[in-house]
Parts: C-alpha cells; sequence; structure tokens
C-alpha cells in the first residue's frame, strides 16, 4: 500500500470519528434540552409553599376604549388625558331598573380638544416633521389628509428647528382655555351626517422657548363629531 493511501485512510478515519462526536453532541444536547423541559414543567406539582401576587394589576389611567395618551406625552397633556379618561368612563350610575346615563359628548368634546392640542402644538417632545401629535383625534377617513397638510404647513419647518435647536428650545402647550362649545347642525362628511360639536379653544406655551410665538397659532374652532360614538375633529377653522 503507498504512502498517499494510507494518508488518505487515516483522513477518512478521523473525519468519521469527528463525525460520530459531533452526532452524540447533538443526541445529547436534545436529550438535555427535553429533561430539561420536563423538569421546569413538574417543578411546581410538589406539596410546598403556593406563592400568589397579593397587589392587584396596576390600571393603565392614560387608556380606555377610545384613546390612548401620545407619545412622550407632556404633564399638562397628561393632566387633559385624565380629564378625557373620566368623561369617557365616568358616567354617573343610574338608579337601578333603569337604563345607564348617556355619555357627556359636550364633556369629552372638550377634553378632546384640549388632548389634541397639546400633542398636535407642542414640539418638545417630537423627532421629526413626520411625528405628528394628536392623529388619533382627527375623523379617521381624513388623517392621511391632515397629516401631508401638516408636513408641509405647520409642521414644514420642524427638522431645520431640530437641527438648529435644542428640543427643550421648541415650543411646548402650557394651558388651554375653552372659550365656548355649543352643539351645532349635523356635520356632512361625504353622503354621511354626523352628530357635531363646535368648540372654540385657545391656548398659551410655555416660557423658555427660542422659537417667536407671536407667530404661531393660538387659537381655533374646532368641530368634533361623534364617528360611531367616538368622538373626532372634522375640522379646525
Amino acid at each position: 500500500m503507498s504512502s498517499t493511501t494510507r494518508r488518505k485512510k487515516k483522513k477518512a478515519k478521523i473525519n468519521n470519528i469527528l463525525l460520530l462526536i459531533l452526532l452524540v453532541a447533538s443526541v445529547l444536547t436534545i436529550l438535555a434540552f427535553l429533561i430539561n423541559m420536563i423538569r421546569v414543567r413538574h417543578v411546581d406539582t410538589g406539596e410546598g409553599e403556593t406563592i400568589e401576587e397579593t397587589e392587584p394589576p396596576i390600571e393603565n389611567e392614560y387608556t380606555n376604549d377610545f384613546y390612548t395618551i401620545g407619545y412622550n406625552a407632556t404633564e399638562i397633556n397628561k393632566t387633559y388625558f385624565r380629564e378625557l379618561d373620566e368623561a369617557v368612563e365616568g358616567k354617573p350610575e343610574s338608579e337601578e331598573g333603569s337604563e345607564s346615563a348617556a355619555p357627556d359628548y359636550e364633556k369629552i368634546a372638550q377634553a378632546v380638544v384640549k388632548c389634541f392640542v397639546t400633542e398636535y402644538y407642542t414640539w418638545t417632545n417630537k423627532d421629526g416633521n413626520y411625528d405628528i401629535g394628536g392623529m388619533q383625534y382627527i375623523f379617521t377617513d381624513r388623517q392621511s389628509d391632515f397629516e401631508n397638510y401638516t408636513r408641509y404647513n405647520f409642521y414644514a419647518d420642524m427638522d431645520l428647528y431640530l437641527t438648529q435647536k435644542s428640543r427643550g428650545e421648541l415650543i411646548q402647550v402650557k394651558d388651554v382655555k375653552i372659550e365656548e362649545i355649543s352643539k351645532t347642525d349635523n356635520f356632512d362628511i361625504g353622503d354621511a351626517s354626523y352628530e357635531c360639536w363646535k368648540v372654540s379653544a385657545s391656548w398659551s406655551y410655555e416660557d423658555g422657548t427660542s422659537m417667536d410665538v407671536s407667530e404661531i397659532q393660538n387659537d381655533a374652532v374646532f368641530y368634533v363629531v361623534n364617528h360611531n360614538g367616538r368622538l373626532e375633529i372634522a375640522s379646525i377653522q
């Protein structure tokens, strides 16, 4: 037998041994994994003391059946969202045997406007002009149009401000005042007609901004409609 043939046989033998070792290691790994799974599943089946959670789960005060608070909310936004949450959830208890009280839509409409203003007109918590606050309060079928309008109008220069200034120097709503609210004629959108409230509001901005707030919108009239039980802003004037 030549030396070349012996080397080939020796190399093949080594490869076979390595393959066998790898196969055995794989089998042992799988067995260990299965044993661990069985142990974990049966670890609490003994007669030892069972430890139960004693504290009730924490309720999220910034979420309800219709709305949730915006990203990186300011303190005033949290305050107004709690008002909205109470208006949505806080139906007065009805007398026994009577029907539940109807939602106070006027109170909800005011809170919706407050929350929208504090999210939309605050820039200190924004990452760019794509980060549009308060979109959830806009009439669902008009959100896309509103987003496009905002990015090329009120939010058009946001990216420039973010490159030239710190976010803390940008505008942040300080408070919102509801000047007037009234029930109006139904608001028509397409072929549908919606119950509507006209809400006039004004707001102020925090001191310390390096932006010229005298040139920035601080009041508007909002038309809030009842969209299948959820109040949404259909128009801003």
